[in-house]
């Protein structure tokens, strides 16, 4: 059989294509600062960036410190919110997602799968997501455990000796960090924490201690549960044509009905 050099142009050429549709498949995910109070120290690529409420920026490799009585409120371009707490220290080693068509409404749902990896070293930090697409990932590593997130609402705290993690709602897969590429875990649900020490690392997951969350613990959060699903609603993303391929932009979200500003007369007083 003869091939002549059309035919093998054309194979390269549908070859190239299908090489550069793959590498486009993922882009990486945006961050949008929906509230900050204090000092926040954010890196990534090597350079600082003053933080600044309303702007967006590239998350993955990116680190985040907070001074005390300081905190950052993020949304991430799939829609779910990150609260770093005071003296925090976490970083986006990975945050990636497939894009998605103009007009999804990020507020309620993930756009399209995703795929995260953080590490929380010290500090607290409170994940809220909406429904999570099939395929999507979320993980978050601390020196003690690996936390697998399925949603929605999940506090983290890490100590010296010991990591916290309080599934306010949704579902969550511990694991200790020696044994998270076995696959073992414990899953743990809605109104339940794990507590993963110093001392169970070389223990199998069925060590992981596992309680109910203290009402008065959700109490005194309530402010921050209620910031992170506010932040939620105040910004929408979109996929756009980049220089370099698709990229995701984040969008304001303007009230329809906005406050009547009421002007008080002079005389009237």
């Amino acid at each position: 059989m003869n091939i002549t050099p059309r035919v093998i142009l054309s194979a390269a050429a549908f070859c190239a294509a299908v090489l550069a549709g793959s590498a486009q498949e993922f882009v990486p995910g945006k961050v949008y600062v929906a509230e900050i109070t204090g000092g926040v120290a954010y890196t990534v690529a090597g350079g600082g960036h003053d933080l600044k409420k309303g702007i967006s920026l590239p998350v993955q490799g990116a680190r985040n410190e907070t001074t005390p009585a300081s905190h950052v409120v993020l949304v991430y371009s799939n829609g779910t919110s990150l609260y770093i707490d005071e003296k925090t220290i976490v970083q986006i080693a990975k945050f990636e997602q497939k894009p998605f068509p103009k007009g999804t409404d990020t507020t309620v749902t993930e756009p399209s799968v995703s795929h995260t990896v953080g590490r929380i070293t010290q500090g607290r930090i409170i994940i809220t997501t909406n429904k999570l697409m099939t395929g999507t990932t979320m993980i978050y590593l601390t020196p003690h455990a690996e936390v697998k997130i399925h949603g929605q609402e999940v506090v983290i705290e890490v100590y010296d000796r010991e990591s916290r993690i309080y599934v306010v709602n949704g579902e969550v897969i511990v694991s200790p960090v020696s044994n998270s590429a076995s696959g073992l875990g414990r899953v743990i649900h809605s109104g339940q924490e794990a507590v993963v020490t110093d001392s169970s690392i070389d223990s199998t997951s069925a060590l992981i201690l596992v309680l109910l969350i203290d009402q008065s613990y959700l109490d005194s959060l309530a402010s921050q549960l209620a910031a992170g699903e506010r932040a939620q609603k105040i910004v929408v993303f979109e996929t756009v044509p980049g220089t370099d391929g698709p990229e995701i932009q984040a969008y304001p979200v303007v009230p329809s009905n906005l406050p009547v500003q009421i002007t008080v007369s002079p005389a009237t007083l």
